[in-house]
């Protein structure tokens, strides 16, 4: 299904930077301070990669690691899978769905130049939240999920 709908109609124009030597700490102040569940890493403006919620919980806290003394490019995911800003939604929702990625950075030209989450595709498109419940489904079996369609 094609939305004609491009990522750039729907995407974050100022994402949140920090740089590779930001320790864990800052950088999770600064997404909990800003309400983001992720937040890119650039190093001399090229993105080299991506922190999320989950890479601080299972690549540090869990392990004990220092915020303090903890790096961001320690934890974080090297070389994100991106999307450009042309690319249709349709084409980003199979992305979501086969890799199970819930946050883009959006590329042209080799500059970051936008933000894209599966919270920004939910927004204009609410009939992909079926798709997501079944996603959900098959990785959570002994999750009951029920969802009522607005209309």
């Amino acid at each position: 299904m094609k939305y004609r709908i491009r990522v750039r109609e729907i995407m974050t124009r100022k994402p949140i930077f920090v740089s590779p030597d930001t320790s864990i700490g800052k950088a999770a102040r600064l997404m909990a301070k800003r309400k983001i569940g992720s937040i890119l890493v650039l190093d001399k403006g090229v993105l080299v990669g991506i922190v999320t919620e989950g890479d601080i919980l299972k690549r540090a806290f869990i392990k004990n690691k220092s915020p303090t003394k903890t790096k961001v490019k320690e934890i974080m995911t090297r070389k994100p899978i991106t999307v450009n800003p042309n690319d249709d939604l349709s084409k980003v929702a199979q992305i979501m769905n086969k890799k199970g990625i819930r946050k883009f950075p959006v590329v042209d030209n080799g500059k970051v130049v936008g933000y894209l989450s599966e919270k920004d595709l939910l927004k204009v498109e609410p009939g992909i939240i079926d798709v997501l419940i079944e996603k959900l489904k098959i990785r959570e079996p002994s999750l009951k999920l029920t969802y009522y369609p607005r209309g």
